[in-house]
């Protein structure tokens, strides 16, 4: 019984080792794809929907939750799918664009909580955003 247990540990031990990832080589590590200085602001992706060749959609861009927001950061129209802000990270965005095909209109809303966070790959912290693309884009 106690050489069960004693095995047990062992193996728990040896799967858990040092918490390290057996895919990263940390006696030679690429930091390629890992950004080491912290961020403090960010792009964020806008996505919309085209109804034709020359439309243009209204959009509109707020800092805060959706409901309550705490400022437009843009209120314009774009002729473009894809729009990118530089922003501040740790913030709350939302955006709302306006459709309108065949006499009825359409809104679309979307956002998300623009933030940075860190994970440790060998004797590293490696800086990743989340929550960097809201998507207007019309669901059909």
């Amino acid at each position: 019984m106690v050489t069960n247990k004693l095995y047990f540990i062992v193996l728990l031990v040896i799967l858990l080792g040092c918490n390290k990832s057996p895919n990263i080589d940390c006696e030679n590590p690429d930091y390629s794809s890992c950004i080491t200085t912290e961020p403090v602001d960010g792009s964020l992706r806008i996505i919309v929907t085209k109804l034709n060749k020359n439309s243009r959609v209204p959009l509109t861009l707020y800092q805060g939750k959706y409901g309550a927001p705490e400022k437009i950061i843009f209120n314009d129209t774009v002729c473009i799918v894809d729009t990118s802000f530089f922003l501040p990270l740790n913030y709350n965005y939302y955006a709302i664009a306006k459709y309108i095909n065949n006499g009825k209109t359409t809104y679309a809303v979307d956002g998300d909580f623009f933030q940075k966070y860190s994970k440790t790959e060998c004797d590293s912290v490696c800086w990743s955003i989340k929550g960097d693309e809201i998507d207007v884009r019309l669901k059909y």
